[in-house]
């Protein structure tokens, strides 16, 4: 009689080949995990063995954790692109702080305050904190999280919730990029973090995008109502009193800023009167806002676009930051 039994259930061979096989896959994977282990992929500081400085990547949701805590720097600013073009290494020869610029493109406020607090835990002394508070952090609600998620992964405490992360393709890129980086056949990003957008848009182009995102007006009742500038708030008030901090509002193109006694002046002005709250009575500090109408605002000359301004104003704003720090509330800003 004929046996019904298949050949690959009674050859030993083929159970052995099926126990290779998975033995190499838990292998290599293994060895991928040791390899993110001992280099790091996003110079977080949770892992890494082998001191690889700084990461090359334009992902700046995700670079903005090198530049975070890298101790030769004793002072940050945030924001969004519109703090893009301020110069950190302008401000660190007008003050002498050590400035690092931690702007990520599209970052909202609660994005923009987990890199705060990454920043904060890394530096045991710091030196000023700047602030470019674009129209998101005048919400009067908590928004939904929009577009791709941001890593806030990268910027917690935890070292498992980081390693869980580590096995794809983009930590496996990021591990060959610092590879590279390590053995010097890649240049790191700038450490100050300073990439100028007037390569993107040249200079004597306006484009008519990026309209800016002032949030829909709300019942008189609930105008005073902005749980981003709380959160912010809560963070300076823990603060030492000899950290200085400038909350500055970007400017944008005249056709943009709200015409007196319209309700959206209205929310403009109670927007800005919580952001000028956080820092009142503190030592240096000061609140200024851009968003004006003004010879400056209505060149075009002085835009690539409607909210994002060229290195003639970038400057204007250092100047005044520098001030501000140096003379808190009574400074002159110029502009």
């Amino acid at each position: 009689m004929s046996s019904s039994t298949s050949s690959s259930e009674t050859d030993p061979g083929w159970g052995r080949s099926l126990l290779a096989c998975l033995g190499t896959l838990v292998g290599a994977a293994l060895l991928v995990l040791a390899l993110m282990v001992v280099i790091d992929p996003y110079d977080s500081g949770k892992l890494g063995l082998l001191g690889i400085e700084g990461v090359d990547n334009r992902l700046t949701q995700i670079t903005a954790a090198s530049r975070a805590r890298d101790a030769n720097f004793d002072s940050a600013i945030l924001g969004n692109s519109t703090a893009q073009l301020i110069e950190p290494a302008e401000l660190s020869r007008a003050t002498g702080f050590r400035f690092v610029q931690l702007y990520m493109t599209g970052a909202s406020p609660r994005e923009q305050l987990a890199v705060l607090d990454f920043f904060l835990r890394h530096h045991r002394e710091i030196g000023a904190l700047v602030v470019a508070a674009d129209p998101g952090w005048c919400v009067h609600a908590g928004p939904k999280e929009e577009g791709a998620p941001f890593p806030y992964w990268l910027y917690d405490d935890s070292v498992v919730a980081y390693a869980v992360r580590l096995i794809s393709w983009q930590a496996i890129e990021q591990v060959f990029q610092r590879i590279s980086i390590g053995l010097g056949l890649r240049q790191r990003m700038n450490p100050d973090g300073f990439v100028s957008y007037e390569d993107i848009w040249p200079p004597g182009q306006f484009k008519q995008i990026n309209a800016p995102r002032d949030p829909a007006p709300a019942a008189s009742k609930e105008r005073a109502v902005f749980p981003e500038i709380a959160a912010l708030k809560d963070v300076v008030r823990k603060l030492p009193a000899a950290v200085p901090v400038v909350i500055i509002v970007p400017p944008t193109f005249a056709a943009t800023v709200a015409k007196p006694g319209t309700r959206a002046a209205l929310e403009r002005n109670a927007c800005d009167a919580a952001l000028a709250q956080v820092v009142a009575g503190r030592p240096r500090s000061n609140f200024v806002s851009y968003r004006v109408d003004n010879e400056l605002t209505r060149d075009r000359a002085s835009f690539a676009d409607y909210i994002h301004y060229r290195p003639v104003l970038a400057r204007k704003i250092e100047q005044g930051i520098a001030a501000s720090l140096r003379d808190g509330e009574s400074a002159k800003i110029d502009f």
